[in-house]
């Protein structure tokens, strides 16, 4: 009986201890990591690094933050990274079939946000469009130093010397620009004078179209693309000149789907260009729609006309651009032939 009794004793005496014990602490590992520590992202557009954190198991919510903010150059404390600034963030999803400029607002919303943000519970960083040189240093400035603290009940751990090395701003994409120090970049050697460069500039594809003059087939570097910002507004112009610098006639390019060919609104057609309302940056956001490429990163323009050739043959004339453009204004895109395309029937 006595056995018994202290038996049922040390059970009750162990129940106590169980219902006042500390519920379990989460574990944070030594051993989790950032997988990416150095980050150069170009000014005026946002870019998110995602799923860059390994947990190594760790529990979560994990609670990330950043620390100890200072210039790479001198080691000087720095609050640019911290500023805030209204930005532009989607409250419902887009889908690339809006109707109006006005559909598109009403899924935007404008909130406050740091220009360069830790995302909290998953330690994803961003870099806002909004932000620009600004309010950041750029390169070649060496940028800044940043520490990343998670934290969760099973203690902290600290990432030093984090690394932010913005690139000056590239209003569109592709740029003929170099991000660093802002100068247009060169192909080649001038062959008329070894101490000159040739300019680089932006080409289109072209598909099956022959040089007015000579017969030949006109190659992508036989097409300039110009990328001009004339404005404040929020419109998209296309312009196409000959080697004159003449205007060509848009509705030259009899095959085009004008009503279609970009996300744009209010169209109006001209002798000498097509106009669109649209909403920046272009393309609105990466997803991919009948106005992008594959992987949604671009937008995808196709100017196209037929004719009939040698043989009487009749041909589809392309020409077409993969392109971006962050900065709002209106601009134009204009497509200079350093050689006449030939529209007419042989």
């Amino acid at each position: 009986m006595k056995l018994r009794i202290a038996i049922l004793l040390l059970i009750t005496i162990f129940a106590a201890c169980r219902k006042w014990a500390p519920d379990d602490q989460d574990f944070l590992s030594k051993r989790a990591v950032y997988n990416q520590k150095i980050f150069a992202p170009t000014l005026g557009r946002t870019t998110l690094y995602s799923q860059i954190f390994n947990t190594d198991n760790s529990s979560v919510p994990i609670h990330f933050k950043i620390v100890n903010v200072r210039y790479k150059k001198d080691g000087q404390p720095s609050t640019d990274l911290d500023k805030p600034l209204e930005v532009l963030t989607w409250k419902t999803t887009y889908t690339g079939e809006e109707k109006s400029l006005e559909e598109i607002a009403a899924k935007r919303v404008i909130e406050t946000h740091p220009a360069w943000e830790i995302r909290p519970e998953s330690g994803d960083f961003v870099l806002w469009a909004e932000a620009d040189s600004s309010f950041f240093r750029q390169q070649p400035d060496s940028g800044y130093l940043f520490d990343v603290e998670a934290t969760n009940s099973g203690g902290t751990n600290v990432y030093k010397d984090m690394s932010l090395m913005p690139l000056r701003e590239q209003p569109y994409s592709p740029s003929e620009y170099d991000p660093i120090t802002g100068k247009q970049r060169a192909d080649y050697p001038n062959p008329a004078d070894s101490s000159t460069f040739i300019l680089q500039y932006n080409h289109p594809g072209i598909n099956n179209i022959i040089n007015d003059e000579t017969n030949l087939a006109l190659k992508s570097d036989s097409v300039r693309v110009l990328f001009n910002r004339k404005g404040d507004g929020s419109s998209l112009t296309f312009k196409f000149m000959d080697k004159d610098s003449l205007p060509i006639d848009p509705a030259m390019f009899n095959l085009t789907p004008w009503d279609s060919l970009l996300h744009g609104f209010n169209k109006v057609l001209t002798t000498t260009a097509v106009t669109y309302q649209v909403a920046y940056p272009i393309p609105l956001m990466r997803y991919r729609t009948r106005y992008t490429s594959g992987d949604g990163l671009q937008a995808y323009v196709k100017f196209s006309f037929t004719r009939i050739g040698y043989g009487n043959i009749r041909q589809t004339c392309v020409v077409d651009l993969y392109f971006s453009i962050y900065r709002k204004g209106d601009w134009e895109i204009i497509f200079y032939f350093r050689n006449n395309p030939r529209f007419r029937d042989e």
